[in-house]
């Protein structure tokens, strides 16, 4: 025991209190290392929530050439889109907490979030939902089934995506913090996708970066695995890394919160 006693008595280096935060890639793993177990159920409880709307696509594939069934696949996508925008919703406002360093328990938080915002996210998924499999759609035809490509064409609709997921990633954000109508929710989200270009369109580029690399390179079997391992969460991470500095920015809402706690600490 005398050979190694010192090393479980000697204190470490510890932390500088003038430690600069980590950024970038380093602040990511650090944040994956720390809480990829939270991370892994919150991606499973939201994955349970999109089950459904995948069990339709697949439905809809599987009997794409009878109108009938499309229809049929149409209506359940829409109903099914009713889960997707809460589940979003609580998917951002968990992961905005872990990329702020607050503590989160993660069911309790959870069911927080869905009660609180499910109003305003079920519309709004809808849309978002619907919009993205058009322009999905017509990704696909255009890319794979059309004799001659149209760059032009392509160019309009990969900017349009770019464009839905922002717009969407904002939506949610502010229906975690803002209190306001929707369509002023959409229209702010419009004004920062290109007031703050600099920090919106790589927080874009990575998700449809990452959606291209899946649907192209990576074999349908292991889709089912990477998405189990936590890959929706982990998207949401380094989106939230991204888009949560220009929401300080624009709607101050550390100051916000700081206000409202002084305020109930006031009448207590």
């Amino acid at each position: 025991m005398g050979l190694f006693s010192n090393m479980y008595t000697k204190e470490g280096p510890g932390v500088r209190k003038d430690q600069p935060p980590k950024k970038g890639v380093a602040r990511f793993f650090e944040i994956v290392f720390r809480d990829y177990g939270h991370l892994l159920k919150l991606n499973f409880l939201f994955l349970l929530c999109c089950l459904p709307m995948l069990l339709v696509v697949l439905f809809g594939l599987l009997f794409h050439q009878y109108l009938g069934m499309l229809l049929i696949a149409f209506a359940l996508f829409l109903l099914c889109a009713m889960l997707v925008g809460p589940a979003m919703t609580c998917l951002h406002g968990l992961t905005v907490k872990t990329v702020r360093d607050e503590p989160c328990f993660l069911w309790h938080e959870f069911k927080k979030c869905w009660k609180a915002n499910w109003r305003q996210s079920i519309p709004a998924g809808m849309i978002f939902c619907t919009l993205l499999a058009m322009e999905c759609i017509a990704a696909w035809y255009y890319c794979f089934s059309a004799a001659q490509s149209n760059l032009l064409l392509i160019a309009f609709v990969s900017f349009s995506v770019l464009m839905l997921v922002v717009c969407w990633l904002f939506t949610t954000l502010q229906m975690l913090f803002l209190d306001m109508p929707l369509s002023g929710m959409l229209r702010n989200s419009l004004l920062i996708l290109f007031g703050y270009a600099k920090r919106t369109l790589p927080a874009g580029l990575i998700v449809i970066g990452v959606m291209l690399c899946l649907l192209l390179f990576v074999p349908i079997p292991l889709l089912p695995l990477l998405l189990l391992l936590g890959l929706p969460a982990l998207l949401a991470v380094v989106c939230d890394m991204w888009a949560w500095p220009v929401m300080e920015q624009a709607f101050h809402i550390s100051e916000q919160q700081a206000a409202r706690r002084a305020e109930r600490e006031a009448q207590q």
